[in-house]
């Protein structure tokens, strides 16, 4: 065999063998980006949750969202529109930022009618660098190109692992179910005083100005968010403010970032608080539940039940935010608790 023949024989192998993995995979699509999984459980968990959301916001049955970090992963999607009318599901991303979030906004108005937005907005979504992801995001599925796909059906991870994972569940058909298990890590964690372990009652060296990040805060809200609201005033946005422990303010006074971050607050009811598809509430100072360390397994996640209560609270509209003033009495009280645990140098409640 010649050269030229032997090679142009490895590389029509090389083609062929690249062609027959690409169209294993657009097969078994085990991220569910083409359709939803029929024959097999997909690898929906936390490891795996920026690739399955992106078939998830595209392709399953839903007119209702829950979107937020991972304090919100606990919702329960069949509570909730129990609660709420209408057929919900978690669009969720742990450790992410309103721009995570706006990705999978756009997908859902792209491909649903939507009737009901539920957005945990944490503050700390906001600080983060308007063009980036608080966490890594595989881009090539969450646009509408074809071709870029190429980095899903040639993804070494998904042939090594992915793949096999499905075959192993095949036969496994998913139910109604997994909308309230996707991403839940409910009942893995022990709750309590074991909460303070990530907690910080020094005294701060310095404190960041107030208007350290509303430059930036503003930013997002206005690239991340509000298209959405004004785009789609059919739609209703129960925005609200999670409810971190107290002990999570006292940290941030210790870290300096108190007034930086409590001022976001603010930002973001000027901000929203103008649309009239827009209803904001605040449990951040929720008394019977961040002053109680059993509702927490570090400083900032909550059990179940308060996400169940949340749910009831907006459905019997509780925790509204009906003014400005309104917000600042809860965020002085946020402060308030911050500096007595400061003084004390621990937890006093």
């Amino acid at each position: 065999m010649s050269r030229r023949a032997w090679l142009a024989l490895t590389l029509s192998l090389l083609f062929l063998l690249l062609g027959a993995l690409a169209a294993l995979v657009i097969a078994v699509d085990p991220f569910q980006i083409y359709r939803l999984a029929s024959s097999y459980l997909p690898p929906i968990d936390n490891t795996t949750q920026v690739y399955s959301n992106a078939g998830i916001a595209r392709h399953y049955e839903y007119d209702s969202a829950i979107v937020g970090t991972s304090v919100t992963e606990n919702f329960r999607p069949s509570y909730m529109e129990e609660k709420l009318g209408g057929r919900f599901i978690k669009l969720c991303t742990s450790a992410g930022t309103v721009y995570n979030h706006a990705l999978l906004l756009r997908l859902a108005f792209q491909n649903h009618e939507m009737r009901r937005v539920v957005y945990g907005l944490d503050v700390y979504s906001l600080v983060g660098e308007v063009d980036k992801t608080g966490s890594a995001v595989p881009f090539y599925l969450y646009d509408d190109s074809l071709p870029n796909d190429v980095a899903y059906w040639l993804n070494r991870s998904v042939i090594a692992s992915f793949i096999p994972r499905c075959l192993r569940a095949w036969g496994q058909v998913q139910d109604d179910s997994i909308r309230d298990t996707m991403y839940s890590w409910a009942g893995r964690d022990e709750y309590g005083p074991v909460a303070l372990y990530n907690a910080q009652f020094t005294a701060p060296q310095q404190m960041l100005p107030a208007d350290t990040h509303l430059q930036r805060g503003l930013a997002n809200l206005k690239a991340h968010l509000t298209p959405f609201i004004e785009a789609h005033p059919e739609t209703v946005f129960q925005i609200f403010f999670p409810p971190y422990s107290a002990a999570e303010w006292a940290t941030m006074e210790s870290r300096g970032t108190l007034e930086a971050v409590l001022a976001l607050r603010a930002l973001a009811y000027d901000t929203l608080s103008a649309y009239e598809n827009v209803t904001l509430y605040d449990f951040a100072a929720q008394e019977d539940w961040v002053l109680n360390l059993d509702n927490y397994k570090d400083t900032t996640h909550y059990g179940v039940w308060i996400n169940d209560a949340i749910t009831d609270a907006i459905a019997s509209g509780e925790g509204i935010v009906s003014s400005r003033s309104r917000l600042d009495e809860a965020t002085a009280r946020l402060h308030t608790w911050a500096d007595e645990q400061i003084a004390a140098g621990g937890w006093v409640f």
